[in-house]
């Protein structure tokens, strides 16, 4: 999708900048835009390549001089916007706080490359639909020592700008990349010698009891109906977290983080 139509300048012009169209803009909010001076300093920090334009409020230029210069080095496009403009652009009552950036598509990568390298554990995610949610899974996952994620193409979130605001950072250091039928992964993850573990509440194994020895992929399901019946039929484990309290399950990005941390740290001979 292409960003707002607007004149690009360079900082030191401070002639009035033109108003974006607002059609054009508003087709531009919510999950394809990335706004707030911390999202966009983290972006700028992590990877100013996935960058095709950033947004400044006019008069802000010196402020955010450091990071027009990145994305221009990285071959982004830098806009002197007004007001009104970024307000358009970042969506109605959101703080944009005088900066916000369009991306560029997110490059996956190649499935049998990832596959190649033999991470372990592999997390596979399967139906987390909200972006935030995977967000937090990728964010999870590199915190526990994960280096690869596979993502199912359907019913589940891709890669977005909020997805990538979510995960912290934790992003521009994974392999994600994509798969078809999950199904038909997961055996031919299985013929590379990979065991299948299933997050699930009712799950008959306990992570506290899960043979880590293995070389193990890590499924998670969706935020509200768990694994589907035909991932569980081709998980060689269905496994489940012990809850104390009343409440019967944990947030998807919470209850990986457990799973992935509990099987870290027993690789590494803790106690």
């Amino acid at each position: 999708m292409k960003p707002p139509h607007v004149k690009h300048r360079r900082p030191d012009d401070h002639r009035r900048p033109s108003p974006v169209d607002r059609s054009r803009a508003e087709d531009r909010r919510g999950p394809d835009v990335v706004f707030g001076v911390e999202p966009i300093r983290e972006l700028m920090a992590a990877a100013p390549g996935a960058v095709q334009t950033i947004f400044v409020r006019v008069g802000e230029e010196r402020r955010f001089a450091a990071e027009m210069d990145r994305v221009r080095a990285a071959g982004g496009r830098v806009a002197v916007v007004a007001e009104a403009d970024l307000d358009r652009l970042a969506g109605r009552g959101a703080r944009h706080q005088g900066v916000a950036a369009t991306m560029r598509e997110y490059s996956y990568a190649d499935i049998e490359d990832l596959l190649r390298a033999r991470p372990d554990p592999l997390l596979l995610v399967d139906g987390v639909t909200d972006p935030r949610n995977l967000g937090a899974l990728l964010r999870s996952a590199e915190c526990a020592g994960v280096d690869s994620v596979i993502i199912a193409r359907d019913r589940t979130a891709a890669v977005t700008p909020a997805a990538i605001k979510s995960s912290a950072g934790a992003w521009v250091h994974l392999k994600i990349s994509r798969c078809g039928n999950v199904a038909r992964m997961l055996g031919d993850l299985k013929d590379a010698g990979y065991w299948i573990a299933a997050l699930a509440p009712d799950g008959d194994v306990s992570i506290y009891d899960l043979d880590v020895s293995r070389k193990l992929v890590v499924v998670v399901g969706s935020e509200g109906e768990g694994i589907r019946p035909i991932v569980r039929k081709a998980a060689d484990f269905a496994v489940s977290i012990p809850m104390k309290g009343r409440v019967g399950s944990l947030n998807v990005s919470v209850a990986a983080a457990v799973a992935l941390f509990e099987i870290g740290r027993r690789r590494a001979g803790s106690i």
